[in-house]
């Protein structure tokens, strides 16, 4: 029997009990209670499993599962190695994706909405802790920062005999959004003394206090966490460690494995996995790792469409990464220097391949140097580590998918330089001899 694809699936419990297939990465639960921070950051770029790890600690941390963990579990590495943490929290969890930018009031909106709802869900799951009167009290708050507060102030004062384990998902998606066309509002908004910083320092505070014990946030980029400061500077960002390097995505062996758990004939599978690798394979995020991981997005969406008619899809390219990818247009545009860069995509189409030395600490109070902006483009997924040299890293475009998004971009930007050449180049008539 074919295995059931899960595509777009990113809540765990629904694609344990509704029988997808589940690539194990519970092993890294028991890595990350071992790891020697609390408050880790791992980043990945888009469609990289980042919301369904997320469902998977909710569930297996969240007090409100204990009696559904043999039938999550059970099967699974966790399960028959579970931690004395399992089921022990209260479980927040907040996601910042679908926030309006168009401007700051709409921006602050969506960011409190987001609150909101994470707050909600919250108090929904655990209400035998809070009375009503708790509730409309933490709901009623008019500010981000004061949503979590009184969370935490009520959870001390109610003396409740579990600590909270806080999840955040799409930590920096509006404000990457902010950074590529609104720089000075990204540093009003979320550094400075803005409405982000002042949220993320109340988490700081509330685990300096004991009451959030651990903190895991996921996200594209460190540019928003370093712009934070001493706002929260308790995180341990571990995206290049080779612990956790294949905490998300697929290896090569994984993806022959479903190959052939999806009943396609073995003497079909070499070939695939050449055609697979070369669009979907690529990706490295640490030095000391050995081999290179595929976006599991566009290997689901293969597996997904091709199990339509045995035959593989008519756009090998996933619509749904693709709008996400062009977005590379926005990098290019951060500072207003798009232009300038030119040379540099150039280079990069033409080669393939580039030296920079990785920025680990961005500080937007100065230009973005070549440096900071090819680094970007590593965290995206636009660039993956190939070898040191010197004190840098040379970086390849990963495969055929992103070189694809590279040349469309190369080619309009180079059409537009082209027609603004055109247009302003001086006619042969229009001075005497």
């Amino acid at each position: 029997m074919m295995i059931k694809i899960p595509y777009g699936v990113s809540d765990f419990k629904s694609l344990i009990e509704e029988g997808y297939f589940y690539q194990d990465r519970t092993h890294f639960i028991e890595e990350l209670e071992k790891w020697n921070s609390k408050y880790p950051v791992f980043l990945r770029p888009r469609r990289f499993g980042k919301s369904l790890f997320i469902s998977t600690l909710h569930h297996y941390y969240g007090l409100e599962y204990r009696d559904n963990f043999q039938n999550l579990f059970g099967q699974l590495y966790i399960g028959k190695n579970p931690t004395p943490l399992a089921n022990q929290y209260l479980v927040l969890r907040f996601e910042f994706s679908r926030i309006d930018t168009a401007n700051h009031e709409s921006t602050y909106q969506g960011f409190l909405i987001n609150v909101v709802s994470g707050a909600r869900a919250f108090l929904g799951a655990y209400r035998d802790f809070f009375s009503a009167e708790d509730q409309r009290t933490i709901l009623a708050q008019i500010s981000p920062e004061a949503v979590v507060k009184t969370i935490f102030s009520i959870a001390k004062a109610n003396k409740i005999p579990h600590k909270i384990y806080l999840l955040i998902d799409e930590y920096d998606h509006f404000a990457n959004e902010l950074l590529s066309f609104d720089l000075e509002r990204f540093k009003s908004n979320v550094s400075h003394n803005g409405f982000v910083r002042k949220f993320y320092e109340s988490l700081k505070t509330a685990a300096g206090d004991g009451i959030v014990d651990r903190i895991f946030i996921t996200g594209v980029s460190p540019i928003t966490l370093d712009s934070l400061t001493s706002g929260f500077n308790i995180s341990s960002n571990i995206t290049t460690n080779p612990i956790f390097h294949d905490m998300m995505g697929f290896t090569h062996e994984e993806v022959e494995a479903i190959l052939y758990k999806s009943n396609i004939p073995q003497s079909v599978v070499p070939g695939m996995m050449s055609d697979l690798a070369e669009w979907y394979n690529g990706y490295r995020f640490a030095t000391k790792s050995k081999h290179a991981l595929f976006n599991p997005d566009m290997v689901l969406y293969f597996l997904q469409q091709y199990s339509i008619d045995g035959s593989y899809p008519e756009v090998m390219l996933d619509t749904n990464v693709v709008s996400d990818y062009r977005k590379i247009r926005n990098l290019f545009k951060i500072g207003g220097v798009e232009n300038s860069r030119y040379e540099l995509l150039e280079q990069l189409v033409q080669h393939g391949s580039i030296e920079f030395k990785l920025t680990q600490l961005f500080n937007l109070d100065y230009e973005l140097t070549q440096d900071d902006f090819l680094s970007l483009l590593f965290y995206m997924g636009m660039l993956s580590f190939n070898e040191r040299v010197g004190i840098g890293w040379r970086c390849d475009i990963p495969n055929y998918v992103i070189k694809k998004l590279y040349f469309e971009y190369f080619t309009a930007l180079h059409l537009a330089n082209t027609r603004f050449a055109t247009a302003t180049r001086p006619s042969p008539n229009r001075y005497p001899p």
